[in-house]
C-alpha cells in the first residue's frame, strides 16, 4: 500500500510558550513491500511521524497520502474514513498491555475485528488464530488479561491488533522491556507478518534489531529526514552525528578490525553473520 509524505510539518503547542516543531518539511514514499525502520535520539520526531499514517495526528502542513486516503490539515474526513484507515493501518504502542480493558482474553482479542464490523462468531475465530500466532493457547482464552504476566498481556495486547488483518503494522518500540529471548521471539514474529504480505514499519532506538530485520531504514533528527537508505550504509557512517549506537555486532567486528583480523562489515546483520565472517578471515 503506497504511503506518501508531502513537505509535512507537524507543530506541538502551536501559539504557545512551548510551541515546537516535531516534523519540519518531510517527504517520503513508501512503496514495494520493505521493513523499515524508523530510528533516532529520544524526541526527534519518529513517533510523530508513524502517527500520522494512521491520522492520530493530522499534519499543520502538508499532507500525507495513505493508499486513497488524504491526512491534511484542512480536508474533512469522516469518522467511517478513518474507520476504514484504522482498518488498514494497525499501530503496536510502547507498551501495548495498557490497551487492555475486556473482561477477557477472547473478548479483548476479538474487539477490534468485531468494531470494524466482522460478525461475532467471525471475530472470535480470528481472535483464536491471532492468539495461537503469538503462542496463547486456548487456556488463555476465558482468562482475564489482567492476572497475566507481563509477557503474556503484551502478546494479548499484540494479538488484539494481528486480529483485524491489517495492511500495515507499525511497532512502537514493540520490545521495550522484553529480555532477550522475548525480543527475539517478538521480532521473529513480525517478520514472518512482514513475509506473508504485510507491510511493516519499525520505530526502535535499537540498532541490533535494525541491524538484524530491517530492510530500509530512515533517520529522523531534529524533525528532518538526516539518512534514508540501505541499513548497511548506515552502520558504515559515524553514527555519533545522529546520536545512535553502532549494533553490537558491528563493534565487536571493528574492535576485531583494529587488531588484525580483516572482516567485510557491510555484509554483517546477525551473529551468524560475523561467526562465518571470521570463520573465513582465519582461513585466508
Amino acid at each position: 500500500m503506497p504511503i506518501i509524505f508531502k513537505d509535512v510539518k507537524y507543530v506541538y503547542g502551536a501559539k504557545t510558550p512551548f510551541e515546537y516543531d516535531a516534523l519540519n518539511g518531510i517527504d517520503l514514499t513508501f512503496e514495494g513491500h520493505k521493513l523499515t525502520a524508523i530510528v533516532g535520539k529520544t524526541g526527534s520526531g519518529k513517533s510523530t511521524l508513524v502517527q500520522h499514517i494512521n491520522a492520530l495526528l493530522r499534519p499543520t502542513s502538508g499532507e500525507v497520502l495513505i493508499d486513497d486516503f488524504v491526512n491534511g490539515p484542512k480536508n474533512k474526513i469522516k469518522a467511517k474514513e478513518i474507520k476504514e484507515l484504522r482498518k488498514k493501518v494497525g499501530l503496536v504502542f510502547q507498551f501495548p498491555e495498557y490497551q487492555l480493558f475486556q473482561e477477557t482474553v477472547e473478548k479483548d482479542v476479538s474487539f477490534a475485528p468485531k468494531n470494524f464490523g466482522v460478525p461475532r462468531e467471525e471475530a472470535i475465530e480470528k481472535a483464536h488464530e491471532a492468539l495461537q500466532r503469538v503462542g496463547l493457547d486456548e487456556s488463555f482464552y476465558s482468562r482475564s488479561p489482567f492476572e497475566l504476566s507481563g509477557g503474556e498481556k503484551r502478546k494479548v495486547a499484540i494479538a488484539g491488533i494481528l486480529a483485524a488483518h491489517p495492511d500495515v503494522l507499525i511497532l512502537d518500540e514493540p520490545t521495550a522491556g522484553l529480555d532477550p529471548a522475548a525480543s527475539k521471539e517478538t521480532m521473529d514474529l513480525f517478520k514472518q507478518i512482514h513475509s506473508e504480505g504485510t507491510d511493516v514499519f519499525l520505530v526502535t532506538h535499537d540498532m541490533n534489531l535494525v541491524a538484524r530485520y530491517a530492510d530500509r531504514v530512515i533517520v529522523i533528527d531534529d524533525g528532518r529526514i538526516a539518512f534514508d537508505g540501505d541499513p548497511k550504509a548506515l552502520f558504515n557512517e559515524d553514527l555519533e552525528q545522529y546520536s545512535l549506537d553502532n549494533p553490537d555486532i558491528y563493534r565487536f567486528a571493528k574492535a576485531l578490525t583494529k587488531r588484525g583480523l580483516k572482516l567485510p562489515t557491510r555484509d554483517l546483520r546477525t551473529v551468524e553473520d560475523l561467526a562465518k565472517a571470521i570463520k573465513e578471515a582465519k582461513h585466508e
